[in-house]
């Protein structure tokens, strides 16, 4: 399945593999064994793009799927994307875009992912240095074919405006989408439309909830975040599944699951060029291939429906 370019000659499947579980970094424990089972099922699947970040799992996460790619042949290898600019050091979040924090995190992300070049390197989020001396640093890198495309996370229009006024390359924002958090679709990804930089959506089944296999009664176990945020639990969590209730409804109409429904939305929102969906074993990574689904205009609408009666409650 292909969608839409993100740069003319790197072209990508419609649902990619994040790595968020796979380093087992604000989601609980995960077994390393699991992880590589998920990605090579994805893989057989057809998932032709893996997501991933130094910061996940501190590493582990780039060095799990290192040890994937490893006994793949070159021909078979998947598009990988990765990031940069963010650490955890002391316990603490630090974003650095300097120039030599970026020519570094290169390095270290071709050494641990076990790659010659990377397909995107992305600033995983906004950082105290100047915009104009992080690009630099990745145009340099462009031209040294280290990384083939850039990109950012995590982006304002205003940040995304400023990059773009140093004239330097920048292919792709990547920023949280789901139809449940539908910001970004009335800021920042018309701006990459009208601007020519394409969209990864990250988060697009709202960190699991669009399953549509919760219950009121969902617990997290100990280490994952969503277990301290009141929209996954409780009363929070109740309102929102009395929606995806409704929503499951008008996904069957087509024999579509409520999760197919929420990518399928997404994909059909101009301007997104691909979704990040995470798996925690081979069977979801097999079943990643079967959510971009596209969708009727009809069933668009309804779901802004549903979404704007919630919004109301």
């Amino acid at each position: 399945m292909i969608h839409r370019n993100l740069t003319p000659d790197l072209r990508i499947s419609v649902i990619g593999l994040g790595a968020f579980a796979i380093g087992g970094w604000m989601w609980g424990p995960q077994d390393d064994a699991d992880s590589r089972a998920a990605i090579r099922a994805a893989l057989e699947a057809g998932v032709n793009w893996l997501d991933t970040a130094p910061i996940y799992g501190d590493g582990l996460a780039n060095r799990v799927i290192g040890s994937v790619l490893k006994e793949l042949p070159a021909e078979s290898r998947p598009l990988i994307f990765t990031k940069f600019g963010h650490h955890l050091i002391d316990g603490k979040r630090i974003s650095d875009g300097s120039q030599a924090r970026v020519i570094a995190d290169c390095e270290a992300n071709l050494k641990d992912l076990g790659v010659e070049r990377l397909d995107l390197f992305q600033l995983h989020w906004p950082t105290p240095q100047p915009v104009a001396e992080t690009a630099a640093a990745c145009a340099d890198l462009l031209k040294a074919g280290k990384i083939r495309a850039v990109g950012v996370s995590n982006f304002s229009t205003e940040q995304l405006a400023e990059w773009q006024a140093t004239g330097l390359p920048l292919h792709a924002l990547q920023c949280p989408y789901s139809i449940l958090k539908p910001q970004t679709a009335a800021s920042q990804i018309p701006w990459c439309a009208e601007h020519g930089v394409g969209v990864l959506a990250y988060s697009p089944l709202n960190r699991g909830m669009l399953t549509g296999t919760w219950t009121p009664d969902k617990t997290f176990p100990p280490g994952d975040h969503r277990g301290e945020r009141a929209e996954y639990t409780g009363a929070g969590l109740a309102k929102t599944l009395v929606a995806i209730e409704e929503l499951k409804a008008i996904a069957a109409e087509d024999d579509l699951t409520v999760a197919q429904l929420a990518i399928g939305y997404l994909l059909c929102t101009e301007g997104v060029t691909g979704v990040i969906v995470g798996a925690r074993n081979a069977a979801q990574a097999a079943a990643l291939v079967d959510l971009g689904m596209p969708i009727k205009a009809k069933q668009m609408d309804a779901v802004d429906r549903v979404l704007g009666q919630l919004s109301q409650v």
